[in-house]
């Protein structure tokens, strides 16, 4: 068995449900399928709420209007059968008469608490899992979908809920494994779960990664992939570095600093659950599933760099190149740390691992990560030729 999640990234166009489909197709196990929110989504719903919590509410009516019009479009792309359309618009319908109501209350009280923002967001998701699983179905695949929020239990912690594991444990066993037993495919939604008392809640940025991991650990699948759209764990950013190199092997330490640091893909709490029980983690591209991959496991892997930006706030970003063994490090960031003069600059660390981090505008960011990324797989190359 294992465990996939497909991010937005991927489920944003038609050839990304349709990667999708091919990767389940040729799957000869049963597998669990994460999803997340298509695109903006997520990011669209929030700032709806935030034009109502300021009574724009022409404006956000207007935004809302938009999301269900791209999900209506996307429908229209990936999914021929008429019947199973009508379905989906019936949801549509459905879900605008729901977030209508949530956008007036908002607006007619002026506040949104994390606990109303949480049940807003819920809906990119939910949305997510019925296109995704009326796509599968469509295509011949035997495949189940069930909500999140009646496997996954959190604390009522709104916005960054903790998973509660052991109670999670017990919906997995009585929910979540029958299914799989009698499926070739289990559609969930990531980030989303629930209170003990059924409250909808959110577990944080990028947590369908969290869903992922934490469900495969409770299974004991045998792998946990992250389908997106990088041919996995780079030496820098492809949206802004040149020619980046594949770190194929990460430990689970050295993937949970990388995640610390800003390294996209990687987020701090998907690594614990699958480091407790020893699952590896592999990060594909579903554009390419044969290609470059990374794999998160339990060896002690002899990493080079990966370079990131993570801002600090509107006007300011920190460049952090992650050195997670240092017998990597000490040759070039000396180099790196001379050209890089008039920049704000720090190193820290521990006995195995070091984190060389500048400090700069936020308009320079890109441009320096790239020239910074450049230099230091040149003296990589040059410590090799030597």
């Amino acid at each position: 068995m294992k465990a996939m999640k497909f991010g937005g990234a991927v489920l944003a166009s038609a050839d990304g449900f349709r990667h999708m489909v091919e990767i389940l197709k040729n799957e000869q196990t049963p597998s669990l399928a994460v999803v997340s929110a298509f695109a903006s989504a997520t990011r669209d719903l929030e700032f709806a709420a935030r034009l109502a919590r300021k009574n724009l509410t022409t404006e956000a009516f207007e935004r809302l209007d938009h999301i269900l019009e791209d999900h209506k479009k996307l429908i229209r792309q990936v999914l021929p059968d008429l019947t199973a359309r009508a379905t989906l618009d019936a949801l549509l319908s459905e879900v605008h008469g729901s977030l209508s109501n949530l956008l007036r209350g908002i607006a007619i009280t002026q506040q949104l608490t994390k606990r109303t923002l949480d049940h807003v967001l819920s809906f990119g998701e939910l949305l997510a899992l019925h296109i995704a699983q009326s796509v599968v179905h469509y295509n011949g695949i035997d495949v189940a979908a069930i909500n999140a929020r009646t496997v996954v239990v959190t604390n009522d912690e709104y916005g960054l809920a903790a998973p509660l594991v052991e109670k999670t444990r017990i919906h997995v066993d009585r929910i979540l494994r029958p299914l799989l037993e009698s499926h070739h495919v289990v559609m969930i939604q990531g980030f989303i779960g629930a209170t003990e008392d059924g409250t909808v809640t959110t577990m944080g940025k990028e947590s369908s990664n969290l869903t992922a991991t934490l469900l495969g650990s409770l299974l004991n699948v045998s792998e946990v992939i992250i389908w997106t759209d990088v041919e996995g764990v780079r030496s820098g950013d492809p949206d802004f570095c040149r020619n980046t190199k594949v770190r194929p092997l990460l430990s689970y330490t050295e993937a949970a600093l990388a995640a610390q640091h800003g390294v996209k893909i990687l987020y701090p709490t998907m690594i614990a659950p699958a480091q407790e029980s020893g699952i590896a983690i592999t990060i594909r591209s579903a554009s390419n599933p044969s290609g470059e991959s990374t794999s998160i496991g339990t060896e002690t892997m002899h990493s080079k760099s990966i370079v990131a930006i993570q801002p600090i706030d509107d006007v300011t970003s920190k460049i952090n190149v992650v050195f997670t063994t240092l017998n990597t490090w000490l040759p070039v960031v000396s180099r790196v740390s001379a050209a890089m003069t008039g920049a704000i600059r720090s190193v820290s660390g521990s006995e195995n691992d070091a984190v060389y981090t500048i400090i700069c505008s936020s308009n320079d960011a890109e441009h320096l990560a790239s020239n910074i990324h450049d230099l230091i797989l040149n003296e990589y190359s040059n410590i090799q030729s030597s």
